[in-house]
């Protein structure tokens, strides 16, 4: 098991159907305890080498909440540019994912460019935003080379061209309702269409309301308030606000497009609509970088800094990760942490009683191997940020 832990999840039936779920966590949600009495910069350089997994969302929500705590105001084009890696990131991601994990159900071969293209893509995206070894620390030394970016763009641009959607990611997040969606799923041939195309055949009238709700936007005050509270351990493991449990990731960023709302009509909560906002998100990412790069040269656009808290030596950094919305807590004195702590949105949408198990619920098959591979597709849909372990029992 690797240092990230994993998410282990058991199903007992009764009648063919799921009866009960039982979601149980080995991530080491306590591991941010080992930054205290550490230097502020210290802690941002072990981020990214503790939190491999959204390692630019990790560290831009960790550099924002520093930054707070020790009374630096960011100059805005910093705090943009590290937005513009967090949206490469969440990129790249997703498009790993998609070719990785989805391309089992396609007999398209990924070529050693399309992987290559992916391996460089943050090195190179960094070396475009900021000097060498200086992004997300407390005052970086901007870089800016907008021609590399732009040509970052271009390959997220293409790569999603020639192997997610047979068309322009611009052009893809255009479709405005199933009508045309099912032509695109008929003429196109990708490893997005082949996987969607078996769903729909696989997936009947699966109207499931599993009461997933999004996650609002949250107060930081009030935030760093629960966190500082005796039971904040709990809360980290199993959140939830004001007794409600949420959910946080691509379905919930792109609940109002139009075709994620008739997809949910016809599909409910299900896999499909999920895979589709993941698939939304992705097309939607050039054209925000593109405006985001526009910004920074002028050209266009605004930008708005990141909220603060009232509390001297407190900060709060919130980022919308590829998985969710991330939560970074730090308390400092003089330079120092004396406190640190993170809501990472696994354990919103893996909480033992939230958007998850309440899906796992409305499963039914005939056949164990079936109800085990709609499970599997379910939380692979969802998408926890480590390795599942999932057993009938």
């Amino acid at each position: 098991m690797s240092i990230e832990g994993e998410i282990r999840i058991e199903l007992s039936c009764q009648d063919d159907r799921v009866s009960r779920v039982m979601i149980n966590s080995t991530r080491p949600l306590n591991l941010p305890k080992i930054f205290s009495g550490k230097p502020v910069d210290e802690l941002l350089s072990m981020i990214p080498m503790l939190y491999s997994i959204c390692a630019t969302a990790q560290s831009a929500a960790a550099v924002k909440a520093c930054r707070q705590a020790t009374g630096i105001a960011a100059d805005w084009q910093i705090e943009l540019l590290e937005q513009i890696l967090v949206n490469v990131e969440t990129a790249r991601e997703h498009l790993w994912r998609i070719m990785t994990d989805w391309s089992n159900h396609s007999e398209s071969a990924l070529s050693r460019d399309h992987l290559a293209t992916l391996a460089t893509l943050m090195s190179d995206a960094r070396k475009a935003c900021f000097q060498k070894g200086d992004s997300f620390t407390l005052k970086p030394n901007i870089n800016f080379d907008a021609a590399a970016i732009e040509l970052i763009i271009q390959r997220i641009d293409k790569l999603c061209h020639e192997k997610i959607f047979a068309v322009s990611p611009a052009e893809w997040y255009g479709l405005a309702d199933q009508q045309a969606f099912n032509r695109w799923l008929e003429k196109s041939d990708t490893l997005a269409t082949t996987l969607l195309r078996d769903l729909c055949e696989q997936t009947h009238n699966d109207r499931g309301d599993w009461g997933a709700e999004a996650l609002p936007q949250l107060d930081h005050q009030e935030v760093c308030q629960r966190l500082s509270e005796a039971d904040a351990d709990a809360f980290i493991a199993a959140p939830d606000w004001h007794g409600r449990i949420y959910e946080t990731g691509p379905l919930t960023r792109q609940l109002k497009h139009p075709l994620i709302v008739q997809l949910m009509q016809n599909f409910g909560q299900g896999v499909i609509p999920r895979l589709v906002a993941r698939l939304l998100e992705l097309a939607s990412l050039p054209a925000k970088l593109s405006q985001q790069l526009h910004t920074l040269t002028g050209s266009a656009g605004s930008f708005e800094s990141s909220s603060e808290t009232d509390s001297p030596n407190q900060g709060l950094g919130e980022v919308e990760a590829a998985r969710g919305r991330l939560f970074h807590r730090v308390v400092q004195q003089q330079g120092k942490i004396s406190q640190y702590q993170i809501v990472a949105p696994t354990e919103w949408n893996f909480h033992p009683r939230g958007v998850v198990c309440q899906g796992l619920k409305t499963l039914s098959a005939k056949h164990e191997k079936l109800l085990m591979q709609q499970a599997e597709q379910l939380i692979s849909a969802v998408d926890p940020c480590v390795g599942f372990q999932l057993e009938m029992v």
